[in-house]
C-alpha cells in the first residue's frame, strides 16, 4: 500500500529541506570567505617582511637578521600554501552545496506549481458549481413564476 500525503505537506517539507540546503550553503559561504581573507592577511604579512628586509639590507643589517626573516617568509610562504589548498576543498564544497541548494529549490518550486495548477482547477470546479446552482435557482424561478 502507497503512502498518501497532501501536497501542501509535501511541499512544506520541500521547503524545510530547501531552507536546510540555504542555511549550509550559507555556512559553505562564509567558510570561503573566511579562507580569502587568512589569505590576504597572509599575503599582506608576506609582503611586510619582504619589505622589512629590504630596508634592513639597504641600511644594513646582521646574517641572523636576515635568516630570522627568511625563516619568517618561508613559515608565511607553507601557511599560504596550505590556506589554498584548504581554500580549493572549501570552494569545491561550495560549489557541490549550491548544485544541492538548486536542486532542492527546483524540486520545491515544481511542487509550488503542481500546487498551484490544482488550486486553479479547483476553483474553476467551484465556480462552475456555484454557476450550475445559481442557474438552477434562476430556472427553478423561472418555472415557479410561468
Amino acid at each position: 500500500m502507497a503512502f498518501k500525503f497532501s501536497l501542501a505537506t509535501v511541499l512544506r517539507y520541500r521547503e524545510e529541506l530547501e531552507k536546510r540546503e540555504e542555511r549550509t550553503l550559507e555556512q559553505r559561504r562564509e567558510e570561503v570567505a573566511v579562507l580569502e581573507a587568512r589569505l590576504a592577511e597572509i599575503r599582506r604579512l608576506r609582503d611586510a617582511i619582504l619589505q622589512h628586509r629590504e630596508a634592513a639590507m639597504k641600511r644594513g643589517t646582521l646574517g641572523s637578521d636576515l635568516h630570522y626573516t627568511a625563516q619568517k617568509k618561508r613559515d608565511l610562504d607553507r601557511m599560504e600554501q596550505e590556506t589554498r589548498e584548504q581554500l580549493k576543498l572549501a570552494l569545491s564544497e561550495f560549489d557541490k552545496q549550491m548544485k544541492a541548494f538548486l536542486a532542492a529549490r527546483q524540486k520545491r518550486e515544481i511542487l509550488s506549481e503542481l500546487k498551484s495548477t490544482q488550486k486553479d482547477v479547483y476553483e474553476e470546479k467551484q465556480e462552475k458549481r456555484e454557476q450550475a446552482l445559481v442557474d438552477e435557482l434562476f430556472g427553478s424561478r423561472m418555472q415557479r413564476d410561468t
